[in-house]
């Protein structure tokens, strides 16, 4: 029906412009998304007609249903239920574009892209090489990725940014005895940075699981260092050439830079640097699509990343401690 037809068509614009930014080579793409928002006729609001229809069929069902006829209280409840879920379903997908065109503007404007294969592949070979991914014991997910180069004064590093979202549940009894599930939802962000100057050793201020079996803590000759971090590795020879003094005030200062800070070598020659703090892949907020003219201009000057360089260059200088002055310049594997 014609009444249904906007919401049906900007539905259908909305999934384009998802498959579009996720595509988007540039913020000249992005752009161009956006262009096809402006030229949208009856603007970017849903009449939430379909909703209404539901509803006014929720009620008519109820009639019935006060009067006795159960199996009617069951077609209210279920239209009801749509009614709502449709509703919000359409509301959250008009906001998550411009959130969606932000973050892949803040990538390609700092010349981040895709590190290909798909989200499940990437968090399969992240858990293959890293025991620090192994949190959410409901689910977890990749939220987002992207691959840069960082030029140092001395090593040219090569590293991929993740996003992942985990879920953790548990039972927690009730007031009157009973049990009931819940669910903690919280995120996570990492860097792995090619690093093959130091392998096979762990420093965490945050435990990723509660396995049964843990490596052997390594002690070094800082109580403070001890306190804050569980720091362990293939063996007590990696962990003493690793623990110099100062590689463990710098350490310390890292801690002080990013909340729950973990570092994994592993035995492939990467470093996993895993941490609670979002700010540091935080961009200026471009607005929304309520006022296109403003959202566009700043996705246009692109947006920066302020926080990621700094802490890319503390891994830089993380490596400057452990390359003995005698390794090459690390080369970028993947062109960009």
């Amino acid at each position: 029906m014609q009444f249904l037809k906007h919401d049906a068509d900007l539905i259908r614009l909305l999934g384009d412009c998802d498959v579009a930014v996720l595509q988007a080579r540039s913020n000249e793409d992005l752009l161009i998304v956006i262009d096809r928002l402006k030229a949208f006729k009856g603007g970017l609001q849903f009449d939430h007609a379909q909703c209404w229809v539901l509803l006014l069929l929720a009620i008519v069902s109820a009639i019935p249903a006060l009067a006795g006829l159960v199996l009617m209280w069951f077609a209210t409840a279920c239209l009801g239920f749509a009614s709502l879920y449709i509703w919000m379903s359409r509301s959250v997908a008009l906001d998550e574009l411009p959130k969606n065109i932000a973050r892949k503007c803040s990538f390609l404007s700092n010349g981040l892209r895709d590190p290909g294969g798909t989200a499940d592949e990437r968090l399969s070979w992240l858990n293959e090489e890293f025991d620090d991914y192994d949190r959410g014991n409901d689910s977890r997910r990749i939220e987002a990725s992207a691959r840069g180069v960082y030029q140092g004064r001395r090593h040219q590093l090569s590293f991929v940014f993740h996003h992942l979202h985990y879920v953790n549940a548990h039972n927690k009894t009730k007031s009157d005895g009973e049990s009931e599930k819940v669910y903690e939802h919280f995120d996570r962000f990492s860097l792995v940075v090619d690093f093959p100057w130091v392998t096979g050793v762990t420093v965490r201020s945050d435990l990723p699981s509660k396995k049964s079996t843990r490596p052997k803590v390594f002690e070094t000759t800082s109580d403070e260092f001890n306190r804050v971090f569980s720091f362990a590795g293939d063996s007590e020879l990696d962990c003493a050439k690793f623990a110099t003094p100062t590689t463990l005030a710098f350490l310390l200062g890292l801690h002080r830079r990013l909340k729950k800070v973990n570092l994994e070598f592993s035995s492939q020659g990467h470093l996993c640097l895993s941490f609670d703090d979002a700010e540091v892949m935080a961009y200026k907020d471009p607005g929304t699509l309520e006022d296109l003219a403003s959202f566009y201009a700043n996705i246009e000057c692109g947006l920066e990343l302020p926080n990621l360089f700094p802490v890319l260059a503390l891994v830089h200088e993380l490596a400057e401690l452990h390359d003995n002055n005698f390794d090459l310049p690390l080369k970028v594997a993947d062109e960009m």
